[in-house]
């Protein structure tokens, strides 16, 4: 699919049987974007299982559904992530017997 304009991507998705028209409707397209309002949310797995999407309003509603959710994850995951690398990183320092971090460093280049 070459470029389109935001209105020759609402006609590309009339023509896929997704009704979206109106203003609401083009300036929901526009601040979710075609890939992410649209094609990231097309199938289920595989390109195969359809969603049987008939409504603009359907998309943006898996759309705040997802964002509600990695809203609802973010901070946990963001303690996890912290949590893993100080203790990586205490794990590395204590193998290499140093409290320096740029040790690690030089301590891989000598390795290598």
């Amino acid at each position: 699919m070459s470029y389109k304009s935001l209105n020759g991507l609402m006609r590309h998705l009339r023509n896929q049987g997704i009704d979206i028209r109106g203003t609401t409707d083009k300036r929901l397209l526009r601040n979710s974007g075609y890939f992410h309002g649209y094609k990231g949310y097309r199938f289920f797995k595989q390109p195969t299982n359809r969603l049987a999407i008939q409504d603009y309003r359907e998309v943006e509603a898996i759309i705040r559904y997802d964002s509600e959710l990695k809203s609802l994850l973010y901070s946990k995951l963001m303690f996890i992530e912290t949590a893993v690398k100080n203790i990586v990183l205490e794990e590395v320092l204590n193998f290499i017997q140093s409290e320096h971090i740029n040790d690690m460093f030089i301590e891989n280049i000598m390795c290598t």
